[in-house]
């Protein structure tokens, strides 16, 4: 199950043969196959990232979308609650620090459903999954229900290696790195000498170890069991086609910002059709490790850090092969490693299921506003429900034309249209790109390692 990179772990076959055609049908029937027209390519994407539900569309908007003061019941009651609630301002947690470097959202908040997880493992979702409607969309909720059960194992193993992290495995000691200069050779032994000796001398590392005795290190074991978990639900592909056939990667980033106080995430590849080898890749902020005075090529052998570079090291990565669920951490950044059509004379895809888990234990995490409590702004989702419902009868069994209650859907609190919601996707967009480049700053590429003298 360990993915060879410490907190991340993988499992190829996770799903049951019989669940993955059920996911693969479902998401053909009832998400992709719409018109051309309908298909929401993902902004800035080059055509190539379709978005089939994305938590960025519909988010909560501080001081816009309204919020129910109790959770509704259970998935069934959405209806009866469409326009309930009031407006709700940014969130409580006011850290002017966290607010300074941008690590809080004051504009918006992905919503996650609630999954309720019993003492077995078995899950029961209790609130609708935003951006897939439970009725239009409805066999696909238990079949995504079931996919989240297979991650669970994955999940509680990241949460436990981060409550519990495995010893270092080698204590490095910079200052035995090195055989010592032989002074005792008076024939070559002059300030040239010693100094071509001590900018060329390579340090002797040690060489890892063949077995690692984890006996003295207590893992402790993180269960999700009895829990209603929040939990933000993103299917998405990537399409290549012989017009364009080179997925260029993806940027550096992690999930979400703190409003969403994400702590792991699980990916599952569910279908992935001619292209080359797809690479999740990792990478990790590092603090300034122990070096001897002024030894740049000691700490870039060892470490491969440079002076004046960034703090930054490689985690690592994991092929995105058809069938894997991955799960991770959300404090390593990660990004999609280019790839491009194996063969270019047709096209290509790499199809995700993707579940970003709320920290549980986090008061943060208990301020995450779930879909328990947000009635559906959707216009069309409102519409349609009164439609189905004669929420407007008129004479002799008559209903008020469809495109009167589009009408009077637009005048109502708590409604958004789709032109609306995706000008606010592009603004929330922005306000993230903003925050990655902060953090990239401040945590990542920004921090730099300094040799200095001592």
């Amino acid at each position: 199950m360990l993915a060879g990179t410490d907190g991340v772990f993988a499992l190829d076959e996770a799903v049951p043969k019989d669940l993955l055609a059920a996911l693969v049908q479902q998401v053909h029937d009832l998400l992709e196959n719409v018109p051309d027209h309908c298909k929401d390519w993902h902004p800035r994407s080059n055509n190539q990232v379709l978005d089939l539900v994305h938590p960025s569309l519909y988010p909560l908007v501080y001081g816009r979308t309204r919020v129910l003061d109790a959770p509704m019941p259970n998935l069934d009651d959405w209806r009866k609650f469409i326009s309930g609630g009031a407006p709700k301002p940014a969130g409580s947690y006011t850290d002017k620090i966290f607010r300074q470097y941008m690590f809080l959202s004051e504009q918006f908040q992905w919503l996650p459903s609630d999954f309720a997880v019993n003492g077995e493992g078995k899950v029961t979702i209790q609130s609708y999954i935003n951006n897939l409607h439970p009725e239009r969309h409805a066999a696909l909720y238990p079949t995504l229900v079931r996919v989240f059960e297979c991650a669970l194992p994955l999940l509680e193993r990241v949460l436990g290696q981060v409550a519990t992290p495995t010893p270092v495995r080698i204590n490095p000691d910079p200052y035995d790195w090195y055989d010592s200069y032989d002074e005792d050779d008076t024939e070559n032994n002059t300030y040239a000498t010693w100094d071509d000796w001590y900018e060329n001398r390579i340090p002797n590392l040690p060489d890892p170890a063949d077995e690692f005795d984890v006996a003295g290190h207590s893992f402790t074991p993180y269960s999700l069991r009895g829990r209603t978990l929040k939990v933000i639900t993103k299917l998405a592909n990537i399409h290549l086609s012989p017009e364009n056939p080179t997925y260029p990667g993806g940027s550096w980033h992690i999930e979400g910002m703190l409003s969403e106080a994400i702590v792991a995430t699980a990916l599952y590849y569910y279908d992935v059709e001619n292209i080359t080898e797809s690479h999740l890749e990792f990478r990790t902020g590092v603090k300034p490790p122990e070096y001897d005075q002024s030894d740049d090529r000691g700490i870039s052998f060892a470490y491969g850090l440079y002076r004046d570079g960034p703090l930054v090291q490689p985690w690592g990565h994991i092929s995105a092969r058809q069938g894997r669920m991955v799960a991770f951490p959300n404090m390593y950044q990660h990004h999609v490693a280019p790839f491009e059509l194996a063969d270019k004379s047709r096209e290509g895809h790499r199809k995700i299921v993707a579940f970003f888990l709320v920290d549980p234990s986090s008061p943060i995490g208990e301020e995450v506003v779930s879909t328990s409590r947000v009635p559906p702004q959707q216009a069309d989702w409102i519409a349609d429900a009164w439609a189905k419902d004669g929420q407007f009868p008129l004479a002799a069994g008559q209903q008020l034309p469809r495109e009167m209650i589009d009408e009077v859907v637009k005048k109502i609190d708590g409604a958004m249209s789709l032109d609306e919601a995706k000008e606010l996707r592009l603004e929330l967009m922005d306000e993230r790109t903003l925050a990655v480049d902060e953090i990239e700053e401040l945590a990542y590429s920004g921090a730099t390692y300094n040799l200095c003298e001592h």
